[in-house]
């Protein structure tokens, strides 16, 4: 393959065009087909799973090869928009996302004495570099159109949101080898295994650099390549400079590191580590593929009223604190008396005091909480707070504070001083008011997902027997009931 592609890039140079189809189904094949069959200067294509590569040579008498690529590339981009149309988003269909991308690039004979193998390596880099930076423009597009939904509320909470979702679930093996190891050693590890792209230095367990199979392969095939470096030790040539993060770090916040590298890195694994030691590594695709889908589930679990992760993403995050073993609370939220107000002022208005709920608890959340903390929506008029706060009392009362002194704003004219509860009988009451269940959770006694919700019906039925807004504290293993503040 590589002869046959280095001897027409003497002859005038080469085009490389790369495909991404993220779910290669049969029109998208027969598409690809039908377009390879069209075009009379393909020399090779190739496939890696879900990227294909075709190469294209210049005839003497064609046009500019720039020119012929990019007619190319559009015949392509047609065809396969017929063949596998814009799907839309599961983001209430708001917006339409392409189902493919395409990056491009072309290499011509350089009088600087690189090699043909180097000039089309380069070549490959450039298009892949277009194809993963079409991936992440689709995925900031669909952030900010995500984003758009809760413009007007604090962002904080979408923040910790995507923070929830740590690395090191992302590891994935990586070859190792010590820094006193032949480039040959790694060489010839890269040629036997043609899937592996990169190789971790490590010294006594701990990761000290980095090695790329494509690096390695543009160093080795140039002019004196070979003879420079083929039995010095891989210290030699590896980046010790390689990002290397801990498995605790939020996803999104490594995906922010690595595609704020140098356009020479973006494309290096990143290297990841569980207190200090080698955990494994991930690739730039895997960490994009990963925010893309996460953004899809919480967008297709959110309630749609107020936009809050729903049961789904609130389970998944309550197992996710448990298993981390690390102390937290758990403050249930719901309100008294809703039936009547939803009875009296309608439906409408039910809803408007829902999605005030839900600001009163992102706001103190924001401003009082942590920034891990998570809100989730359960359903109807119950909320879920999962919080890493000290001080967890403290947001319950600016929480109940904030919701008393908004509360009387969606009465209107009406002149409220009693209320009906949910057998019909008239209780002297002015309003709506809100219960908070607090549990805390020590981090050390096992607990379950049903046991914490067990406890927290117990907390809101005594929540709710009390006069006006109030919250009610328990621990979560011992249900040992501290007494009632409001």
């Amino acid at each position: 393959m590589i002869q046959r592609i280095t001897e027409n890039w003497h002859q005038g140079g080469l085009g490389v065009i790369i495909v991404h189809l993220p779910e290669v189904g049969a029109s998208a094949l027969e598409a690809l087909q039908a377009w390879s069959a069209d075009q009379q200067r393909l020399v090779w294509r190739y496939r890696m799973e879900s990227d294909f590569f075709f190469f294209l040579k210049r005839e003497k008498n064609d046009e500019r090869l720039d020119k012929l690529v990019d007619k190319s590339v559009e015949s392509l981009r047609s065809r396969l928009s017929q063949m596998h149309p814009a799907v839309l988003t599961p983001s209430r269909g708001a917006r339409k996302k392409q189902s493919f991308a395409i990056g491009s690039a072309v290499a011509f004979p350089s009088g600087t004495g690189r090699s043909a193998e180097a000039m089309v390596y380069y070549a490959i880099r450039d298009a892949l570099t277009v194809v993963m930076r079409s991936q992440l423009r689709e995925e900031s597009a669909a952030q900010a159109e995500f984003n758009s939904m809760r413009a007007n509320e604090p962002q904080k909470e979408w923040d910790s949101w995507d923070s929830t979702y740590a690395i090191g679930g992302l590891a994935k093996p990586i070859p190792t080898f010590y820094s006193t190891s032949r480039v040959s050693e790694v060489a010839k590890m890269f040629e036997s295994n043609q899937h592996v792209q990169g190789a971790v230095i490590v010294n006594q367990g701990r990761p000290v650099g980095l090695v790329m199979k494509e690096n390695m392969n543009q160093l080795l095939a140039g002019q004196f390549g070979l003879p420079l470096y083929w039995s010095r030790s891989i210290e030699k040539i590896m980046d010790d400079d390689a990002l290397i993060v801990d498995a605790g770090l939020p996803v999104e916040q490594v995906a922010q590191l690595a595609m704020g590298r140098d356009i020479s890195r973006l494309y290096d694994v990143v290297t990841i580590t569980q207190n200090g030691k080698l955990l494994g590594a991930a690739s730039i695709r895997s960490i994009l593929e990963f925010i893309t889908n996460l953004r899809t589930e919480e967008a297709r679990t959110a309630n749609p009223l107020t936009g809050l992760p729903g049961n789904a993403s609130i389970q998944r995050e309550m197992k996710r604190r448990i298993e981390s073993g690390k102390p937290f609370s758990i403050i249930y939220a719901d309100l008294d008396y809703f039936k009547w107000f939803n009875d009296f002022f309608g439906f409408s208005h039910g809803d408007e005091l829902i999605r005030f709920l839900s600001s009163v608890l992102q706001d103190v959340t924001h401003h009082a909480g942590e920034r891990v903390d998570f809100i989730g929506h359960i359903g109807g008029d119950d909320f879920i707070v999962l919080s890493d706060e000290v001080e967890p009392e403290k947001l319950c009362k600016q929480m109940i504070a904030r919701f008393d002194g908004g509360v009387r704003s969606y009465y209107g004219n009406a002149q409220v001083s009693a209320v009906k509860d949910r057998s019909g009988n008239l209780i002297e009451q002015e309003g709506v008011t809100l219960s908070l269940s607090l549990l805390l959770w020590d981090g050390v006694h096992p607990i379950t997902i049903a046991a914490i919700s067990q406890s927290a019906a117990h907390l809101k039925k005594k929540a709710k027997s009390m006069n006006g807004s109030a919250y009610v504290i328990g621990d979560v293993v011992q249900m040992g009931l501290g007494e009632e503040r409001s």
